[in-house]
């Protein structure tokens, strides 16, 4: 019950940001922090891109794996209105666009 009512909490407050950026997040856990701008997601997070948004990312590492683009260190997903940061993320694609799985990623609105 407590992941139902964080996600319908997390589609009311991402309801702008995520239209924004046409990506869908879940998690097990969002924490909201208004003074200085960011989002925390944690807990199974998935992000899924849809197939034509622009995503710009760097990372200290980069490698493939059973299909998947792994990052870890450091890495950085730049949206049109944020900055995503985690330690580590696997991407997949899916017909509707990019898949993005992590344990944990911090949203930084500009």
């Amino acid at each position: 019950m407590y992941l139902i009512k964080t996600l319908a909490l997390c589609a009311v407050l991402m309801s702008g940001f995520a239209t924004a950026n046409q990506m869908e997040i879940s998690s097990q856990k969002l924490t909201v922090s208004k003074s200085d701008k960011t989002q925390t997601y944690s807990g199974d997070v998935r992000i899924a891109f849809l197939k034509d948004m622009p995503l710009e990312t760097k990372a200290d590492l980069v490698r493939i794996e059973n299909g998947k683009t792994i990052m870890q260190g450091k890495v950085e997903i730049k949206l049109n209105n944020a900055i995503a940061m985690t330690e580590k993320v696997s991407f997949l694609d899916s017909k509707e666009g990019l898949i993005a799985e992590m344990d944990e990623v911090t949203f930084t609105f500009k």
